[in-house]
């Protein structure tokens, strides 16, 4: 999923960039929030698209 690439695209970048800077030490406060969001519209997204399918599934007349 693009989320989930765009997350993971995110982290690599991210730690990248701290060993380029060692000093810098571990992730920063916006690094960890902007994380969570990615996650929560990834989740939220899932669960839409879930319930949208098992609808379609629900209404498909079998008799």
């Amino acid at each position: 999923m693009i989320l989930f690439d765009a997350m993971r695209e995110r982290r690599r970048r991210c730690l990248e960039a701290a060993r380029r800077h060692p000093d810098r030490g571990s992730f920063s406060t916006e690094t960890v929030i902007v994380t969570a969001i990615l996650v929560a519209i990834a989740i939220t997204a899932g669960a839409i698209l879930l319930s949208k399918v098992l609808a379609k599934v629900n209404s498909i007349d079998l008799g």
